[in-house]
């Protein structure tokens, strides 16, 4: 345990000294999907976010989940308002997003984000105009998307340049992670995946999965799956959704915690000196069309 923490605060130090000019680059965004249900997929979201906010960075998330608003739900919150009245003329960037810990900022996307495939040319170049204020609110954009493959949230994914994808040990959620990777291959081969093990009973299981899940990948899909860690199974992540309280936030010093702090570091890291991901909350959004008009 004090080899990870050691191995933390030096991911730490080390992005502080490379964090970026905000007045340089685009923000990073980063989608966050799973093969089913049930993974944990937004809490991760959530305590990742709050764990980046506190190394030092301007963190938004957008709930990208077509029916359900389940960010705002578990940080105990309430958005009454979203992407939608920013769309439509209605409301501001500003004046939608919901203030969370530690400067976390959130955004429900619902029903909105299918609205955009209706905007005309000039309703859409007004909306890329405020959605490109977030590159100055954000250095990190999350996106949590809906869980499963249906084709909407395969274009959310597809439209992304980075992509985490959560599973468990339960069989069903592996098949599904692998169907998802299997879309998401084919269509897009530059995508960067990485593969966040979730409720293992240990590090064993957790190293087990994605060993298997990797050259699974590797060798039938021909695509290279990165490991960016795992949360083991722990009483204090379902007990904090109940308290709707984060766990890092209301258990700062259980596993999980610790566990989602060096995921949170192993995903800066790697993005040290690499802003070719970083392209803007425009540009994701253009992928996002484009994908739509191509069908």
């Amino acid at each position: 345990m004090r080899d990870q923490a050691d191995q933390l605060r030096q991911i730490v130090s080390k992005i502080q000294n490379n964090k970026k000019d905000d007045n340089t680059s685009y923000a990073r965004i980063i989608t966050i999907t799973s093969g089913k249900g049930g993974v944990g997929k937004t809490s991760f979201t959530i305590n990742l976010a709050i764990s980046l906010a506190k190394m030092g960075y301007r963190i938004v998330i957008i709930d990208g989940d077509f029916g359900l608003a389940n960010v705002d739900l578990m940080l105990g919150t309430s958005s009454r308002h979203g992407l939608r009245e920013v769309i439509t003329g209605q409301m501001s960037l500003e004046e939608v997003m919901v203030d969370g810990p530690y400067g976390v900022r959130f955004i429900s996307g619902g029903s909105g984000i299918k609205e955009l495939v209706n905007l005309s040319t000039t309703e859409l170049d007004l909306f890329l105009q405020k959605i490109d204020e977030l590159n100055m609110m954000a250095d990190i954009i999350l996106i949590d998307t809906g869980a499963g493959a249906t084709e909407n949230i395969i274009k959310m994914v597809l439209a992304a340049d980075e992509v985490l994808l959560i599973v468990t040990p339960e069989p069903t959620a592996i098949t599904d992670a692998y169907a998802l990777t299997k879309i998401i291959s084919a269509s897009r081969r530059d995508v960067v995946l990485r593969l966040i093990i979730n409720k293992a009973e240990n590090i064993n299981e957790a190293q087990g999965i994605f060993d298997k899940f990797s050259h699974a990948a590797d060798k039938f899909l021909k695509v290279k799956i990165k490991n960016l860690g795992y949360i083991l199974e722990d009483s204090h992540v379902p007990k904090s959704i109940k308290e709707q309280v984060p766990y890092v936030l209301g258990y700062p010093k259980c596993q999980a915690s610790r566990q989602v702090r060096i995921v949170a570091g192993r995903l800066l890291n790697e993005d040290l000196g690499d802003t070719r991901h970083n392209t803007g909350m425009t540009s994701y959004i253009k992928k996002f069309l484009s994908l739509f008009r191509a069908n």
